[in-house]
């Protein structure tokens, strides 16, 4: 019986050190998740303004390109 004790307490040592490792994991991909959704927020700003500037063929943009 005691084995059998020794034995599990074992494998939750190991489960326990696993699960630390995949949180560690985990919070670092949401650091570069957090990181890439930023850069992707502020190049959708960019092209928001490079569109807004050249305008549409319905609407020219705000001001000529020699300006």
């Amino acid at each position: 019986m005691n084995e059998e004790i020794e034995n599990l307490e074992i494998k939750v040592s190991y489960l326990e050190a696993s699960l630390d490792e995949l949180n560690s994991v985990v919070v670092n991909q949401q650091k570069e998740i957090d990181a890439l959704s930023l850069s992707v927020e502020k190049l959708t700003q960019k092209l928001q303004n490079l569109i807004e500037e050249a305008g549409t063929p319905d609407r020219p943009s705000r001001r000529p390109p020699h300006y």
